[in-house]
């Protein structure tokens, strides 16, 4: 009875043994026959974007007012560009602040900026957009480059579509920019210091003078005032001159520097206008001041747009 037992015992495990492995082939079987979807790759202007299967190539995206993209691609949601999607290119190079001058002029005030770590770059991360005439929820991402136009990502959603705006966020986290010259974007914080307290005494001495200038009837004192105006914009672009900025604030320093000198230059033309009591010159360099002012600033607002929120 022993030896029939012993030759049973064998045979049950050689027959479990058999089953788990059939099980196991099954298993993958089952797996093989349903495998996971691959994400799928789009090259666009000089970058590679990995995106999820149910998203699709679309032939256009609904324009953004004011924002000039280059050498465009769009990817949607089942090819649905009109619902919500990611439009990528390039913008115009040269542009101090990197937003276009005509998408900044629609904004309804700055949007909230920080600088955002992706898969090989960093990159200027735009939320709270509001536009002129566009109604649609809107994140705009810009990767600068030393060599060419910046790269725009612009992830866009009508207000039933809003949740595929987190899956735009995760392309646009994958992306890979092979071949560009990048560099750090994160502010810094030394430079924001000694930037900061040239601009604030800029500004302390402006509001003062420029009230100053408004109570005063004679046009003598009133072009005295500008004259003194005028000193402080020019002893301001001296020094922020003398300021070694990071490359990401190279060009807006340089655009700040320029902004400051016009309105010296303007200020300068006014105080002899007021001198020589010509009163249509004085009109001609009282709008050239007005428009001087407007370009301080518009210089301003390019440091708040680069993560310089306290200039």
């Amino acid at each position: 009875m022993r030896r029939a037992a012993d030759s049973i015992i064998p045979g049950l495990v050689i027959f479990a043994i058999g089953l788990a492995l059939a099980g196991f082939l099954l298993g993958n079987s089952a797996t093989s026959s349903a495998p996971a979807s691959k994400p799928q790759i789009a090259a666009g202007a000089g970058t590679l974007l990995e995106y999820p299967s149910t998203w699709r190539p679309a032939s256009a995206a609904p324009s953004i007012p004011g924002l000039a993209i280059a050498d465009s691609l769009t990817l949607a949601p089942g090819g649905r560009a009109g619902e919500a999607g990611l439009l990528s290119g390039r913008l115009p190079a040269g542009t101090p602040g990197l937003l276009p001058a005509a998408f900044v002029s629609i904004m309804h005030g700055l949007p909230h900026t920080e600088v955002v770590d992706l898969a090989n770059a960093q990159a200027y991360r735009y939320r709270q957009l509001h536009l002129a005439g566009y109604d649609r929820a809107l994140e705009l991402y810009v990767i600068p480059s030393a060599v060419e136009g910046p790269t725009a990502l612009a992830c866009y959603a009508n207000a039933q579509s809003s949740l595929f705006l987190r899956q735009c966020e995760q392309i646009v986290a994958q992306i890979t920019v092979p071949g560009q010259s990048l560099y750090a974007l994160s502010p810094n914080g030394a430079y924001a210091a000694q930037l900061a307290r040239q601009l604030g005494l800029l500004d302390r001495q402006r509001l003062t003078l420029r009230e100053q200038m408004h109570a005063r009837n004679s046009p003598g004192e009133v072009a005295s005032l500008a004259g003194a105006l005028a000193k402080r914009f020019a002893s301001t672009a001296a020094s922020i001159g003398t300021l070694e900025p990071p490359q990401s604030a190279s060009a807006a320093q340089a655009t700040l520097a320029s902004s400051l000198l016009a309105a010296h230059g303007a200020y300068q033309e006014l105080a002899a206008a007021l001198t020589a009591a010509s009163s249509t010159q004085a009109q001609a360099a009282q709008a050239k001041v007005a428009g001087a002012e407007a370009e301080v600033d518009a210089a301003l607002q390019t440091y708040a747009l680069l993560g310089y929120s306290s200039m």
